[in-house]
C-alpha cells in the first residue's frame, strides 16, 4: 500500500460522515516511524489526520489501516475477504451487542475487556479488494504497545496473567450476552465465517498432514524417555484416539458445545496483543485485536492456543494453575450472577478441546522460531501438502522440535492425567 491509498482512505472516511457530518479535510501524513510492511495476512500502515467542524475545531486522530493481502493468491489461500467480514462484524454489530448487554447486567462493569477504537470498514471483495480497509485508532495514544519482554516468543508470568485475564473479560462478555438476550447472540455469532477450513476439507495450508508434526513429537518424547511405562501408554492412546483421522478430531474440538461455547478470539496469542504499563514498568492491562479469525466454540480454543504459542515448558511446570485459576476468577467477577465454568469445569473443557491449541502450536511455532531464513508465504501458494511438510521441518531447526515435543508432553500429561 501507498501514501495514495491510505490518503484515498481518509478522503473516503470524511465523505462518509466517519469523523463527524461536517468535518473537513485538513492534513494528513504517515507516520514517520512506522513503514510499510506486509503481514501474513494483510498490510497495516500507520498514520494521522487532521480534520476540522463547522466552527474551525480541529481534531487530530492516529490511526492504523488495514488492507487486503496485496497478492490475489495470498488473498485466497488465507480467506481474507472472510478475516475482513468477521473483522468488520465484530467491530460494527457484535462488539457494541456485547457491551450493551454488559451495562445492563448484574457484573463489574469495570471488569470489561479492552477493545481496539473502530472508525471505518468496508469489504467489497471481487475486483474492488485492493481497497477493501480497516480503520482502527492507533492505540499508542492509550500507552498500549508490544510486550516488552526478554524472550520474543514467550511472555513472563507478569504479562501472562494480565492477558488471560482480559481473556477471561472478553469471554465473560459472551456468557453475559447469551443471558441477556441470547437469541440476539446466536443471531450474530452465526454471521462470522470460518476462516480456517476450505471446500475440500483441508486445514489451514498444511491440512492432514499436521499428525506428521505431531508423530516426529511423539518420537521425541519417546527418545527422551526409552520404552515402556505410563508415558507409552498415554502416547499410544494419543495417537489412536486422536491422531488417527487428525481432521476429524479437530473438527470436533472446534464444533461449539453449550452451554459454555462464547465467542473467541481464534487467534490470542502475543502477536495480537498489546500491553499498558504502569510508572514502573509493570504491565497493568492487555487489548487484543486483529479480531479476523473470531469463532463461536469453547473458551478452551483460546485458552490452549494462547497457553502453549506464549510459555516455555519451566512456566507451564510452575505456573499453569495459577494462571487457571487467574482465568476462572476474572471471569467470574466480570460476569456478575452469570454461571460461568469453575475450575473443575474448565479443567474438562481443557481436556476436550485443548487439542486446538497443540495442534495450531505444533505448526505455528516452527515457523515462529525459525532464524535462519526470512518466512515468505507465497512460497506455500504452490506447495503440495508434502512439499510444505518438508519446508516446515526445516524451520526452527532441534529447537522448534524439542519445543513441540514439550508442549505434546504436557497435553499427554494434563489430558491423560488419572482422575
Amino acid at each position: 500500500m501507498t501514501t495514495t491509498a491510505s490518503a484515498a482512505a481518509v478522503a473516503e472516511m470524511i465523505e462518509t460522515g466517519t469523523f463527524g457530518p461536517d468535518s473537513r479535510f485538513v492534513s494528513f501524513a504517515l507516520d514517520g516511524q512506522h513503514t510499510e510492511r506486509d503481514q501474513f495476512a494483510s498490510s497495516v500502515l500507520y498514520g494521522t489526520v487532521a480534520v476540522e467542524d463547522r466552527y474551525y475545531h480541529h481534531q487530530s486522530h492516529r490511526l492504523v489501516f488495514k488492507f487486503k493481502h496485496p497478492m490475489p493468491e495470498m488473498r485466497d489461500l488465507i480467506k481474507n475477504d472472510k478475516q475482513f467480514h468477521n473483522e468488520i462484524l465484530f467491530y460494527e454489530r457484535i462488539a457494541p451487542f456485547l457491551l450493551a448487554c454488559c451495562s445492563q447486567g448484574d457484573g463489574d462493569d469495570t471488569a470489561t475487556p479492552s477493545l481496539c477504537r473502530y472508525f471505518y470498514g468496508h469489504n467489497d471483495c471481487g475486483d474492488l479488494a485492493p481497497r477493501d480497509m480497516i480503520v482502527l485508532e492507533n492505540e499508542s495514544d492509550r500507552g498500549y504497545r508490544s510486550a516488552v519482554t526478554e524472550h520474543r516468543l514467550c511472555l513472563d508470568f507478569e504479562h501472562l496473567i494480565v492477558a488471560i485475564r482480559s481473556l477471561a473479560k472478553f469471554h465473560s462478555l459472551s456468557y453475559r450476552a447469551k443471558h441477556m438476550d441470547r437469541m440476539k447472540f446466536m443471531d450474530l455469532v452465526i454471521k462470522v465465517k470460518d476462516t480456517q477450513w476450505d471446500d475440500d476439507g483441508q486445514w489451514l495450508v498444511i491440512g492432514r498432514r499436521i499428525e506428521d508434526l505431531l508423530f516426529l513429537a511423539l518420537d521425541t518424547l519417546k527418545v527422551r524417555r526409552g520404552n515402556g511405562g505410563e508415558d507409552d501408554q498415554r502416547a499410544q492412546r494419543f495417537r489412536t484416539e486422536l491422531l488417527a483421522d487428525t481432521m476429524k478430531t479437530l473438527r470436533r474440538v472446534m464444533e461449539p458445545v453449550e452451554p459454555l461455547s462464547v465467542l473467541c478470539h481464534g487467534d490470542f496469542n502475543r502477536n495480537n496483543l498489546l500491553f499498558r504499563y504502569d510508572d514502573g514498568g509493570r504491565p497493568v492491562d492487555a487489548l487484543a485485536y486483529d479480531m479476523a479469525t473470531v469463532r463461536y466454540g469453547s473458551p478452551a480454543l483460546d485458552l490452549s492456543f494462547f497457553l502453549y504459542m506464549n510459555t516455555d515448558r519451566r512456566t507451564r511446570d510452575d505456573h499453569w494453575d495459577a494462571l487457571l485459576d487467574a482465568y476462572c476468577e476474572t471471569l467470574a467477577t466480570a460476569a456478575g450472577d452469570v454461571p460461568v465454568p469453575d475450575r473443575g469445569r474448565l479443567d474438562v473443557e481443557m481436556r476436550e478441546h485443548a487439542f486446538y491449541g497443540l495442534a495450531h502450536g505444533a505448526f505455528f511455532l516452527r515457523i515462529m522460531l525459525e532464524e535462519k531464513k526470512p518466512i515468505d508465504p507465497l512460497e506455500f501458494v504452490e506447495m503440495t501438502n508434502d512439499e510444505v511438510l518438508k519446508v516446515l521441518l526445516s524451520f526452527g531447526g532441534e529447537l522448534a522440535t524439542e519445543w513441540v515435543a514439550d508442549i505434546v508432553q504436557h497435553y499427554l500429561d494434563t489430558s491423560y492425567a488419572k482422575t
